[in-house]
């Protein structure tokens, strides 16, 4: 068993919390089958998209005749 291996499984369960408040939905993917540099990779992916959209929301809000 690798010394990073708890901290991987950390970081799984993290990207799992993230894409359930993301979507409000769990999913079955075996995020333990990834390397941590791709769990990192995905977890940044999904804060891109969170941010993405909270910045469409805004700009939704702030000039709602432009769609």
């Amino acid at each position: 068993m690798d010394a990073d291996d708890p901290q991987r499984q950390r970081l799984a369960r993290a990207v799992e919390g993230d894409i359930a408040r993301a979507t409000g939905r769990r999913y079955q993917i075996d995020l333990a089958a990834l390397d941590e540099r791709s769990l990192r990779e995905l977890q940044r992916l999904l804060r891109d998209l969170d941010a993405e959209q909270r910045a469409a929301v805004q700009r939704a809000r702030l000039f709602p005749w432009q769609r």
